[in-house]
């Protein structure tokens, strides 16, 4: 998931940007205003900081109350110095009819090459279900990676359920992994591959009443049975 900070709070954003236009020099900036926008009003305010090394960090945030009664507040947040770079983006929405929306994100960067970045989704519903989302992935300056990724929903009379699944590799070896609960039920199978080639693979679940069950086998590099 790449993140967009226009995503976010274009108007704040946009007196950030301004506020970057001026000369260099360490110390603090800010400005703040009121717009009006095509479907109602919005606030916004912007502080941009400089450091004596060439680094900067930004805050912006903007408030917006719609035509038809919605509000939505959405703000970005950002640095940058000779070490890496860190960014953060979030937005929720109230609607009228009194659905609540939030979505964030972050991207991170190192000067070595190391990355990570991750998104989240989240509404809630009226007649109170609510659906939510997440995901995240990451590499190393060295070549490991990992991914996850997962949703959880509860619907109007508040049963549960969800899901995750992740991955990630490195020189040691590998990993994949998913798990997923509704209803007093749960399972969780598992994949571990060392260097050498040799695995493991397990399977556990849970049911409500009938307890735990779990089961693994490994194998070498082959695909012949080794013990465990």
């Amino acid at each position: 998931m790449r993140l967009s900070i226009l995503h976010y709070a274009p108007l704040a954003l946009a007196c950030a940007t301004a506020l970057l236009a001026l000369p260099a020099s360490a110390g603090v900036r800010h400005a703040s205003g009121l717009h009006r926008t095509g479907d109602g009003v919005a606030r916004t305010h912007a502080t941009v900081a400089s450091g004596a090394d060439g680094g900067q960090a930004l805050h912006a945030g903007a408030t917006e109350r719609g035509a038809d009664g919605s509000l939505t507040h959405a703000r970005v947040s950002a640095a940058t110095a000779p070490l890496g770079r860190v960014l953060h983006g979030a937005s929720t929405t109230q609607a009228s009819d009194g659905t609540l929306s939030h979505r964030s994100g972050q991207s991170i960067a190192g000067a070595n090459g190391g990355s990570a970045q991750a998104g989240r989704r989240v509404q809630r519903n009226p007649d109170g279900s609510l659906q939510g989302s997440y995901q995240a992935s990451g590499s190393g300056a060295s070549g490991g990676s990992f991914q996850r990724s997962g949703s959880v929903a509860r619907d109007a009379a508040g049963a549960r359920s969800g899901s995750r699944q992740t991955t990630a590799s490195g020189t040691r070896g590998s990993y994949a992994g998913s798990t997923s609960a509704s209803a007093g039920m749960l399972s969780h199978d598992s994949t571990l591959t060392g260097a050498s080639g040799n695995t493991y693979q397990g399977q556990t679940s849970y049911t409500r009443g009938q307890g735990l069950n779990h089961s693994g086998t490994c194998s070498n590099a082959q695909g012949q049975l080794i013990q465990c």
